[in-house]
């Protein structure tokens, strides 16, 4: 399942991508119908994969589903030229924010000992607490409200997961904050509200980590 969330963060950039295509293509023919992406169609194969019908229709497995995201890459890769796809893939890493550093690509990158991915994941469990104890009671979830995906809630939810990445920041050493800094480029600037609702960061920017002293 930790490999599914990497899923559907890279599918959201894929997405976005699909939506510009699918938008372009709207400009140049205004009066195209039922191919649009904001008009509620389905049309590209991972929104249609990954909507539950059609996963139960064909029986998915989870395992097939965490063999997605790799192959998702390596087809972005076949399409990109080499400067590209190491921008999408700096993106990509910005997009899963602290979550990146479950990643076990991202943790062998960085050289992790053991001790410090046991510490990385008690900031993480603890930031997952936080932001789900603001959940409006009831189960009514986030992104009702305004802000986004955090509704009401969206900059508390951004100082929750800024603490945490100072505190993951502390566990890595200088030359990992290097390595960090090198591996997420320079700052993207997602859309607040790119398909309409709720995949917003708001304030919760992607930033480096704090420049060292020493350096």
């Amino acid at each position: 399942m930790r490999k599914f969330g990497t899923f559907l963060g890279c599918g959201a950039l894929l997405l976005m991508s699909v939506a510009w295509v699918e938008g372009q293509q709207e400009k140049k023919q205004p009066g195209a119908g039922g191919f649009g992406f904001g008009r509620g169609g389905a049309t590209n194969p991972f929104t249609l994969l990954n909507m539950t019908e059609v996963k139960k229709e064909l029986d998915v497995t989870d395992e097939q589903m965490e063999k997605l995201p790799d192959e998702m890459m390596v087809a972005i890769s076949k399409v990109l030229n080499e400067k590209q796809f190491k921008r999408f893939k700096q993106i990509d890493l910005q997009n899963h924010k602290n979550n990146a550093f479950k990643d076990p690509k991202v943790q062998k990158e960085l050289k992790m000992t053991d001790e410090q991915k046991k510490n990385i994941a008690a900031i993480l469990t603890d930031e997952a607490k936080e932001i789900a104890d603001l959940a409006p009671k009831g189960g009514g979830g986030f992104g009702k409200g305004k802000g986004g995906a955090g509704g009401g809630n969206t900059e508390k939810i951004a100082t929750i997961r800024n603490d945490s990445k100072e505190k993951i920041y502390t566990v890595l050493t200088k030359e990992q904050r290097k390595s960090w800094r090198d591996m997420i480029g320079e700052e993207f600037k997602f859309p607040t509200n790119p398909f309409g609702g709720g995949f917003g960061k708001g304030k919760d920017a992607k930033k480096d980590p704090p420049k060292d002293k020493d350096n």
